[in-house]
């Protein structure tokens, strides 16, 4: 009896023309995805450590995609599984009425008009607001370190204002950071810390103090008087034809200062643990 033998693997392709055209049915996706296409404010934007970036955004300013944001699109894929398992947890469990799951709610307001946004998750049992973060290995070390950043701090707690003027008990936020390249969740970190509500609360004002200088001064006015950019935000180095950054930090005599913050920008006391 005579055995067949398989035959050799030929070589690998590249540059399949496929690929490129299935790369552009994604990237479109992307790019026409109402998440890319928002312009509407919410605790994400206001949240921003970067005063530059903050007036862009007030003033309504179109950034530049350069390419089409595959990371938040894995940060987006990543929100709606885990908006799914929770839902799943609540319908199979006896304490399904403990959990608030991708709930939409009112931060404040700037300029008159409400600013609105979508919570990640909100226990009723604990008072706890639960953002998630879906974070590459330097992100999850630099919160090991230091902490969450101010933006992020300041996200949470509108979340949780925003649960408080609703009619819920809050009493402490945090900020999850799950691993976007490691194989378990062990390589995440939780960022903790009491509700405070004037840590929001600053986060508006300052945002209508903004405000009200465009609406006043014009945004390339108030831009003019702007410091530099931080780089330390996903929008630093996406708005395109803007004036000369002074590097004066004129607007500190304009916006209240951060309550609590500290040199490196967070604020105490907070706590991250694995």
């Amino acid at each position: 009896m005579t055995t067949a033998t398989a035959p050799a693997p030929g070589p690998a392709v590249v540059g399949d023309s496929s690929w490129k055209h299935l790369r552009e049915v994604i990237e479109h996706t992307i790019l026409t995805d109402p998440r890319t296409l928002q312009v509407a404010l919410g605790p994400s934007e206001i949240g921003t450590a970067c005063d530059r970036c903050l007036v862009h955004l007030l003033a309504g300013h179109k950034a530049t995609e350069y390419v089409a944001p595959w990371l938040p699109t894995i940060g987006h894929a990543v929100h709606a599984w885990l908006d799914k398992a929770m839902r799943l947890h609540a319908l199979a469990s006896d304490d399904g009425d403990r959990w608030h799951v991708e709930s939409r709610v009112t931060v404040g307001q700037i300029g008159g008009v409400d600013i609105k946004g979508n919570a990640d998750l909100f226990d009723e049992v604990t008072g706890t607001v639960t953002d998630w973060k879906i974070s590459g290995k330097p992100k999850i070390d630099s919160v090991r370190r230091h902490g969450a950043s101010l933006t992020y701090q300041r996200q949470a707690q509108l979340y949780g204002k925003g649960y408080e003027d609703a009619g819920h008990t809050v009493r402490a936020v945090q900020v999850i950071f799950l691993p976007r390249n490691a194989v378990s969740l062990q390589g995440g970190i939780c960022w903790s810390a009491p509700y405070d509500r004037q840590v929001a609360q600053h986060a508006l004002d300052r945002a209508n103090a903004l405000h009200a200088g465009i609406t006043s001064l014009g945004a390339e006015a108030v831009l003019a008087m702007s410091p530099p950019h931080t780089g330390q935000e996903f929008d630093c180095d996406r708005w395109p034809g803007e004036a000369t950054p002074s590097t004066d930090r004129q607007l500190d005599g304009l916006i209240p200062q951060t309550p609590g913050a500290t040199a490196t920008g967070s604020t105490a006391p907070t706590t991250a643990h694995q």
